[in-house]
């Protein structure tokens, strides 16, 4: 089977280099662009004329229509990764989030993620020099290695001239190891690493196919980046049959007995957990990678496979759950109908693992 488990605090996603879904929203690349998302060596530049085109070193990458970055947003990007890129023990800097997936909204992060290599990290000191030097004020926070938790590893929060910007570690070889798992069908789940679901490893190949590099003197990116253009066949199936089945049980064996005795509490909790892996399945279906919570019903309402009006079901069940039993029950059926529909668009992927008793 494709669960790949750490029994220490498992189950699900999120976060990464901001977040956002490669392949939707207005910034599109087919998968041979994302895999042609190359920088050259250096620092990449960025124009700020009306297209908003990226070039990326030597290699001008086309093809990233992107929400457009203001001229000072477009100068401090450039300006912060030319200084990050100057630090010893920093291998790639990269544009990451919702302006690189041309989801941005006004008053949006940016999110810078900085790679770096495990045997030989940079300086947090010297981040920490850089941060205090552009920050607006005083003491911005600025973390040691892995002091978020095993998969944001470590990062800052920064304000500068009134813009707030994100710095965000990550090592490449932890990088290229869920790679390599994830096309053997492995992956993990945490929940402790945040809300409202955790953070579910394959996250990590959606913010590597849609950063926008900066700086990557090594290439490093450009190898990976092709690694991750199409979603891994052996993670889809994995994804569609553990989490579908973890559906089913979750909803038959637990959600109506919470239902029946009136523990809107527990309810609450199954539906929403439920909710979530038909999620996951749906994007494993559509070969999409899931990077952030708060857009996925936007975008489950953009694929092509997907239980008709599952956005506007899921947000009219839960808004209005109730606390009888009939009435919990029925919500718990609405998200019942929704895995049935879910699993006919599996064409037969999905196979129950045991018969559940009645």
């Amino acid at each position: 089977m494709g669960l790949y488990f750490r029994l220490s605090c498992v189950s699900t996603r999120l976060y990464g280099f901001g977040a956002d879904e490669y392949g939707t929203g207005k910034y599109r690349a087919s998968a041979g662009e994302a895999g042609a998302q190359s920088q050259g060596a250096g620092a990449g530049s960025i124009s700020c004329g009306d297209s908003r085109s990226w070039r990326e070193g030597p290699a001008h990458t086309e093809g990233f229509t992107l929400k457009p970055l203001s001229p000072e947003q477009c100068e401090l990007v450039s300006s912060l990764s030319k200084q990050l890129g100057a630090i010893r023990g920093i291998r790639a800097v990269v544009l990451g989030g919702s302006h690189a997936r041309g989801r941005a909204q006004p008053g949006s992060d940016i999110d810078l993620g900085i790679l770096y290599s495990e045997a030989a990290p940079f300086s947090i000191q010297s981040v920490r020099e850089l941060a205090e030097a552009v920050n607006d004020t005083a003491g911005p926070v600025v973390t040691n290695f892995y002091e978020w938790g095993p998969w944001i590893n470590g990062g800052a929060w920064l304000t500068i001239g009134g813009q707030r910007v994100d710095f965000l570690y990550r090592s490449l070889e932890h990088v290229e190891r869920v790679i390599a798992d994830a096309e053997a069908g492995r992956y993990e789940l945490h929940y402790a690493q945040q809300p409202p679901f955790g953070f579910f490893s394959g996250t990590y190949l959606g913010d590597i196919a849609v950063c926008i590099p900066l700086v990557d003197p090594e290439a490093r990116l450009e190898v990976l980046k092709r690694r991750v253009a199409a979603y891994p066949e052996a993670l889809r199936r994995a994804v569609v049959q553990d989490y579908l089945w973890s559906a089913e049980l979750g909803l038959a064996a637990f959600a109506r007995k919470f239902a029946a005795r009136s523990d809107a509490y527990g309810t609450a909790a199954c539906l929403t957990c439920a909710v979530n892996q038909l999620v996951l399945v749906l994007f494993a279906l559509n070969r999409k990678y899931l990077i952030n919570d708060k857009t996925v019903l936007a975008e489950v309402a953009e694929f092509e496979r997907a239980p008709r009006e599952f956005g506007p079901r899921v947000q009219k069940t839960l808004a209005h759950l109730g606390a009888s039993p009939a009435e919990l029950l029925a919500a718990v059926e609405s998200v019942t109908q929704l895995l049935r529909e879910t699993v006919e668009l599996t064409d037969g992927l999905y196979k129950p693992r045991y018969t559940l008793r009645k």
